[in-house]
């Protein structure tokens, strides 16, 4: 099975990521995560304070969907099973990946490189991971408030970006550049 390949699921028309998209996400992660914590000068311990995780489609419930992006980021508030107080309460937020429209952007795109193009999109979405979560925008916001948070997250996304040296990067830097930015409004 390549990296491109997906299982679609009988019946269902939902495209998933397959072994091979799966092992380049795994290998994305960790330079996105270490990329974004460098930027924001957060110690290990630092970042490991953040509460997120990442899912892609066939992991994500039905309201996790987003067909008109790449990628979205969900806040979930939790209260630990042992204590039932709104004092130990605890936010947490979700990176839901849109495996179709990834995958479709991969396959009208033959150029850009799929590694490239996954770390970009974490870079994106855990840029709004840490500004989320050390309260420098309110997850909570006005239609023109999203479009002025998303517009300063490309422009840090991309200067992060464009200290990563992995093959493509610049190609997918100049697509979302090209495009706006489009697909990665995530909030």
């Amino acid at each position: 099975m390549t990296a491109g390949e997906v299982l679609v699921e009988p019946g269902e028309g939902t495209v998933f990521f397959t072994g091979g998209m799966l092992e380049i996400l795994d290998a994305a992660l960790p330079v996105a995560e270490e990329s974004v914590a460098g930027f924001y000068k957060m110690s290990t311990s630092g970042w490991g304070r953040l509460r997120y995780d990442v899912k892609t489609a066939k992991d994500l419930f039905d309201h996790e969907h987003a067909d008109h992006a790449y990628a979205q980021v969900l806040r979930y508030v939790g209260i630990p099973w042992q204590r039932s107080t709104q004092a130990s309460a605890f936010t947490a937020y979700r990176i839901c990946l849109q495996d179709g429209s990834i995958l479709r952007c991969l396959r009208e795109n033959r150029q850009i490189s799929e590694m490239a193009f996954l770390v970009y999109i974490l870079v994106h979405e855990l840029v709004h991971v840490v500004r989320f979560s050390r309260h420098l925008q309110l997850f909570e916001a006005s239609a023109e408030v999203r479009m002025q948070e998303e517009k300063k997250v490309q422009e840090i996304t991309d200067s992060i970006a464009s200290e990563i040296m992995i093959a493509g990067m610049d190609v997918v830097r100049s697509f979302f550049y090209h495009n706006k930015g489009s697909g990665l409004d995530s909030f």
